[in-house]
């Protein structure tokens, strides 16, 4: 199984997580625990909050399945269902008018272009190519642009033997919504 996560997500989650600490730490050494206890909940709040959004996101591909883990659910796309992939803001894969779209795997800012070079654009699947272009979202070198390539190659080759369309499976993160309540009780008990 490949996985594909933003980069950014993850050097965002550490910064936060890093300076959260820091602040406590800080607080602290200054007032001491009882100074700092009020501070702990909103703090793990922020940290998890902003590991929901940027870290946990992902796209996991496998031979028959493209798992999209979004921030409160994941979708598990069956390869032989997909009708279309998309990066124009982010990997959006479609079954049929149904779209889908990976938090975890977003398209790059516009100045990419600017900098992508010439061999970042060739020897992609042949459905990447829209009028003999690549969009940005598509450069191999971006989160939307990896996961796009991996996906639409294997893709390419199952959709050739496709058969029946089997449905799409939806699962809500009981957990991260359990302790975003969790947090959220604890911060408003705080205050």
């Amino acid at each position: 199984m490949q996985n594909f996560r933003s980069r950014f997500g993850q050097v965002i989650t550490y910064v936060v997580l890093g300076v959260m600490l820091l602040a406590l730490v800080a607080g602290f050494q200054h007032s001491g625990f009882w100074g700092v206890a009020a501070s702990i909940a909103p703090a793990a709040l922020v940290v998890f909050l902003v590991w929901a959004t940027f870290h946990q996101p992902r796209v996991e591909v496998s031979e028959d399945t493209v798992r999209i883990v979004n921030v409160f659910r994941s979708f598990d796309i069956p390869m032989a269902s997909i009708s279309r992939i998309d990066t124009r803001w982010a990997l959006t894969i479609f079954v049929g008018e149904k779209k889908y779209t990976a938090w975890g795997a977003t398209a790059p800012g516009r100045h990419t272009s600017f900098f992508a070079t010439k061999d970042q654009g060739t020897h992609l699947p042949e459905t990447t190519y829209l009028a003999g272009t690549v969009r940005p979202g598509d450069l191999v070198n971006t989160d939307s642009g990896a996961a796009a390539a991996y996906i639409r190659r294997l893709w390419e080759d199952t959709r050739e033997s496709q058969g029946e369309l089997e449905p799409v499976t939806t699962k809500w993160h009981s957990g991260t919504l359990m302790g975003l309540s969790v947090l959220i009780g604890m911060t408003i008990a705080s205050l």
